[in-house]
């Protein structure tokens, strides 16, 4: 049934009513949320040689880490050619060079700090501006509508944030965001079973809900669900994120949740990047967010269904472009070309592969998504690389690369912070590397559950 067939009356005065607090807050989001919601329903977007043209002109013009890389004219007569002429982008470059790729224009007191630890497990400073935020946000909730989702309809977030944990829910202005639109969060680092049976029992009684969930945590709710024998009532959709589906986990989610479930692939760096749709012949790349590049060893283009790096160049940020990023994770193109039922023409991912986060344990059973251990090493000027190993259920490693020792005071912090997620009981201890290795896949993996 389409969306605006199963919007309440209730669901559209919280989105007018969310929307309109965003204007009068001189925040953007809401003109864009309905510009490319318009746009994807007539399925009539924007020129992507257009988007990327204004960001590597804007790029060669006032960031002076590009500057003087191709010249305008040639990005005028062909912006995917042009292209080529910039360097690929990887997460060293960007730690040792940030300062260069920061625009000379903008009002930098505006910019926000960001930082991703990525699937490698290399922190990131990143700059970015308030459109860039009021993009993203846009983009995303436009991308919830392909799952049933609507604003101001109930959704079930399975998430994880470091600082949901820790200041139980957030600052005031997000409590209240989420109160107005009906979403509720299951933190995706801590599933204790009193949690995540109490979130299906609220499934079972309201009305249906939108579930966007981390894939490997959605997953565990899904089985724990199987497991005790609790019935779910079909759900509006499942968007799942932040790690690879696998097909195991779509079939266990489908089961509990009773709906159809889409991959979205996104990153702290750009924001939402691609997705399925309801046909689910492959992933979109989201039209008003980036182009993606597909790549191989030496660099070039991957044939037809190959896989290679991901190289995203990301339309929305101007405070600090990426251009032609490594963002660390791979990909591979469709064997031919998609032209998908469901009309709307973009570029297209056949699968993103390469990620993997594994739950860790606690000695009492607890699950713990890995990713909560990575967003303990955002923002640690030392770090290289990481890669966080449980042993045991009673035991961490850190494997650092570092510039010079690691503080005293952080690794206290660190371990305090673990320990407080598995229990007191937990050993934390450091292991000091020149470097960490990739797997034979060629993948980083930054979590790895031993047992």
């Amino acid at each position: 049934m389409p969306v605006a067939e199963r919007r309440s009356s209730q669901g559209r005065l919280r989105e007018r009513a969310y929307l309109l607090l965003h204007s009068l807050a001189g925040n953007s989001l809401g003109s864009h949320y309905r510009e490319f919601l318009e746009q994807d329903r007539r399925r009539a977007y924007p020129d992507t040689g257009a988007l990327l043209a204004a960001t590597l002109e804007h790029a060669v013009a006032h960031v002076p880490y590009y500057r003087g890389l191709v010249s305008p004219a040639e990005i005028q007569a062909d912006p995917f050619a042009a292209l080529a002429g910039f360097r690929l982008l990887t997460r060293d470059t960007v730690r040792s060079h940030w300062h260069e790729l920061l625009s000379e224009t903008g009002d930098r007191n505006k910019w926000i700090k960001n930082t991703s630890g990525g699937s490698t497990g290399e922190p990131v400073p990143l700059r970015q501006d308030p459109e860039h935020l009021a993009r993203t946000v846009a983009i995303r909730e436009v991308y919830s509508t392909w799952a049933g989702g609507a604003l101001g309809e109930p959704e079930l977030y399975i998430w994880g944030s470091e600082k949901d944990l820790e200041a139980g829910g957030g600052d005031p202005r997000n409590r209240f965001g989420n109160w107005l639109l009906r979403r509720q969060l299951l933190n995706a680092f801590m599933l204790t079973d009193e949690r995540i049976a109490a979130i299906l029992g609220e499934l079972s009684e309201g009305p249906p809900q939108l579930v966007i969930a981390y894939a490997q945590a959605g997953y565990e709710v899904a089985r724990f669900a199987s497991r005790r024998g609790i019935a779910v009532p079909p759900q509006r959709g499942v968007i799942a994120t932040a790690g690879t589906l696998y097909g195991f986990m779509r079939e266990q989610l489908e089961a509990t949740f009773g709906c159809s479930v889409l991959n979205r692939y996104g990153s702290r760096e750009t924001g939402d990047m691609a997705g399925e749709c309801e046909h689910r012949s492959g992933l979109h790349v989201l039209p008003w967010s980036c182009h993606i590049e597909v790549l191989g060893p030496d660099g070039e283009p991957v044939d037809p269904g190959e896989e290679g790096e991901i190289a995203v160049t990301g339309f929305t940020n101007r405070a600090m472009p990426l251009i032609r990023y490594l963002i660390g994770d791979r990909a591979r193109l469709p064997e031919r070309e998609i032209s998908c039922p469901c009309g709307r023409r973009t570029q297209m991912l056949a699968e993103v592969t390469g990620r993997s986060v594994d739950m860790f344990l606690g000695p009492d059973g607890r699950m713990v998504d890995g990713e909560y251990f990575t967003h303990l090493m955002y923002f640690r000027p030392w770090l290289r690389q990481f890669q966080v190993v449980q042993k045991a259920p009673g035991e961490v490693v850190f494997r650092v690369a570092a510039d010079g020792e690691v503080p005293s005071a952080e690794r206290e912090e660190i371990a305090a912070k673990t320990q407080a997620i598995l229990g007191d009981g937990c050993t934390v201890s450091f292991e000091q590397v020149e470097t960490i290795e990739p797997s034979a896949s060629g993948k980083l993996r930054y979590t790895i559950r031993e047992f």
